[in-house]
């Protein structure tokens, strides 16, 4: 994992010192607040120019078709609701400690507060300010783009569900996204057919899904906060992911939905006080390990075609009902290697070797009366419920499939 990061960052690196090697002598260009027409300035440089913003509001829509710099430090660019406020079209151009405001309201367009084309490689967007605008940034089939240390603000004068994404990627590669926060937009960071990108650091609030994955490959997700979101992150139809060190808390559906993802690894995370820890759905051949799973609604809800996945050493504590499972058989973890750690793990561990000497079944009989019977939901917190749930857990032949762990872990985990 650490040369797959390691790998990512020098190709980044050396495609900037390539770009950087074939610039001209760099002009500082510091155009007058009275100028009337700041498209015309950045027309007139040159490729390694840097334009540079005094304080105060400029016009665009602009277009940044050379590898220059567009800078400024409280300087405000407007895009007067017409299109993009700023297209980047030309490799290693960047725009660095800009305001970008007010884009047109297209969202089929789409209008952004910056796009960034096909031609743009190696485009830099660092600490900016975005806000006004129906999607953030866009790139669109883009390579070794950076987007780094930016702050984006949805349209909060929008329903959710009409407003773009904050950071949204398609069809691109070789991508740094790092250190951006966004807020109130639809989703925060959303990956389409992007393969071969890290995605780190970031912090999504206050948004449908936080980060949320669709077809892509061979990515990196790691030390990302998304929290207070209808679902932290959605990781959808993708393969050879590695998801690590991030947190979610407090989302209303999940901390992290897996829909049919495959061979990726999943570790670390913190998912705590969310309607759902984890929810796997159709995954497989996936490694989950050493994630604290707590103080959720449902720890882990495990459903349709959910199997070969190793389980191991997550930290699964205080949620209301620890797993929810639907399956035809019982799911086995721990067969070839330890277990989880259970808060309502009841047995001992007599040669001290840090495994319970008995198995912990957790048993779904709830899960399987709603999955074959929707109108059971209506009994949950009933006393007859209750009881039937109590006769399974003694009664064999009233027993439903379940996750056993063979293994489980018993005393504190090692600090």
């Amino acid at each position: 994992m650490t040369r797959r990061r390691h790998s990512l960052l020098a190709a980044v690196t050396a495609l900037a010192g390539l770009l950087a090697a074939n610039q001209t002598t760099a002009a500082v260009l510091r155009p007058s607040a009275n100028e009337p027409d700041l498209q015309s300035v950045i027309d007139r440089a040159q490729d390694g120019d840097v334009i540079e913003l005094s304080s105060g509001r400029w016009q665009g829509p602009l277009r940044l078709d050379k590898a220059i710099i567009l800078r400024g430090e409280n300087a405000v660019i407007d895009g007067r609701n017409l299109g993009n406020v700023i297209v980047i079209d030309a490799p290693g151009a960047r725009i660095e400690g800009l305001t970008l405001q007010n884009s047109g309201s297209d969202v089929g367009a789409p209008d952004c507060c910056v796009f960034v084309t096909k031609r743009a490689t190696g485009a830099v967007i660092r600490d900016n300010r975005m806000q006004g605008c129906v999607f953030g940034i866009w790139i669109h089939e883009t390579e070794a783009a950076q987007i780094v240390g930016n702050h984006i603000m949805g349209r909060t004068d929008l329903r959710s569900a009409d407003r773009g994404n904050g950071i949204h990627l398609f069809n691109a590669s070789h991508l740094v996204v790092s250190g951006n926060h966004v807020e109130q937009a639809r989703d925060g960071i959303f990956v389409s057919a992007t393969e071969h990108s890290l995605i780190e650091d970031n912090v999504t609030v206050n948004l449908r899904f936080g980060v949320h994955y669709m077809y892509s490959y061979s990515n990196t997700l790691r030390g990302n906060v998304a929290n207070d979101n209808a679902i932290g992150l959605a990781l959808m139809e993708s393969l050879h992911l590695v998801v690590e060190d991030n947190e979610a808390l407090r989302n209303d559906r999940y901390g992290i939905l897996f829909r049919d993802v495959q061979h990726s690894e999943i570790r670390r995370n913190r998912l705590e006080q969310n309607g759902h820890g984890m929810f796997f759905f159709s995954s497989t051949d996936n490694v989950v390990e050493d994630n604290r799973i707590a103080n959720n609604e449902i720890g882990m809800k495990i459903w349709a075609g959910t199997r070969r996945n190793g389980v191991s050493g997550n930290h699964i504590v205080g949620n209301r009902q620890q797993v929810f499972y639907v399956g035809a058989e019982d799911q086995s973890w721990g067969e070839d290697g330890p277990g989880n750690r259970w808060g309502d793990y009841i047995g001992w561990d007599q040669d001290g070797d840090g495994i319970g000497d008995r198995p912990h079944r957790v048993e779904s009989f709830k899960a399987r009366l709603l999955y074959q019977y929707p109108a059971v939901a209506l009994l949950l917190r009933s006393p007859a419920l209750e009881m039937l749930s109590h006769l399974s857990e003694r009664l064999p032949v009233m027993r439903s499939p379940a996750i056993v762990d063979h293994a489980p872990l018993v005393g504190e985990p090692a600090s």
